[in-house]
């Protein structure tokens, strides 16, 4: 039976072929100096599980540094094989890098955020605004931030991207973050992303049943060779799910979000509606 890899050995997976790289090896140099068959370096890089002492002699073949060996070495240590938590405010963590991954492998990912926009779908105002309301950034730390939210955006305008679904509610885009101009940007943002063929927008309008109050934000994520995926994201820290049971559960509830959401087309039309009532608010 194959086995089956999880968000941490996936990423494990790319961050081997990095450092490979980052040394211009090839993967069968890094086999043959470590005595191991090609298959196997091949099986680790496409997300089989690695081993903490096969890890630190294929980093020691690539000259890994001893920082990033550490980094590298956690991701062989889980607390849980199903259940991964990327604390926002560790330092050597980087969770937006962590999703970001599992974004670019994916073929399908259908968001539910009803308490601000998707990540994905924010202008450089809005995200800005976003992390000042926390109030514990540095000026040069919201800048890091606000550029990294900005270039996974990318993946929306990559060659064969993943087709995205977003849930919206229609009381998140009624809350006026900092001043209606800045809404007005935002509404003719996602007016323009409705454009994409591989971007579909659902708002759930607010005569739909409370969905808000189940549960937090969350992203599914769908591959072609390994079990769908949920991502919930929290003030704290992002929570990587690959128990069948919990991502079945996520199912439910984005069936029952399609059931009760406008349609795309509607949901294009209230969005135009919208931008137009912030368009007057603004002037």
């Amino acid at each position: 039976m194959t086995e089956k890899s999880t968000v941490r050995t996936r990423e494990m997976g790319v961050e081997l072929k990095s450092q490979r790289e980052a040394k211009q090896m090839s993967l069968r140099e890094v086999a043959r100096r470590a005595h191991w068959s090609a298959s196997k370096v091949s099986g680790w890089e496409n997300g089989r599980r690695i081993s903490p002492i096969d890890l630190a002699i294929y980093l020691a073949h690539c000259g890994t540094e001893a920082p990033e060996r550490e980094r590298l070495l956690h991701l062989t240590r889980p607390p849980s094989e199903l259940y991964w938590v990327r604390p926002y405010f560790d330092e050597l963590v980087d969770p937006m890098k962590s999703l970001i991954i599992q974004e670019n492998l994916a073929t399908a990912v259908i968001s539910n955020s009803p308490a601000a926009l998707p990540g994905m779908l924010q202008t450089e105002d809005y995200v800005r605004s976003i992390y000042e309301l926390s109030g514990r950034y540095t000026t040069d730390r919201l800048k890091t931030l606000v550029r990294a939210r900005i270039d996974r955006q990318r993946l929306l305008q990559r060659r064969n991207p993943p087709h995205c679904v977003y849930f919206v509610y229609e009381h998140t885009l009624r809350s006026i973050l900092r001043d209606p101009a800045l809404m007005h940007e935002q509404l003719q943002s996602l007016v323009l992303a409705t454009n994409l063929p591989h971007c579909t927008i659902r708002v759930v309008p607010a005569s739909a049943p409370p969905y808000h109050l189940v549960g937090s934000r969350f992203t599914i994520l769908e591959f072609a060779e390994h079990p769908p995926v949920a991502y919930e994201e929290t003030f704290s820290a992002g929570l990587f799910v690959d128990d069948r049971v919990a991502v079945e559960a996520f199912y439910i509830l984005r069936t029952r979000l399609e059931q009760v959401a406008l349609s795309e087309r509607e949901s294009r039309e209230f969005l135009v509606r919208l931008t137009e009532e912030f368009d007057l608010m603004a002037k």
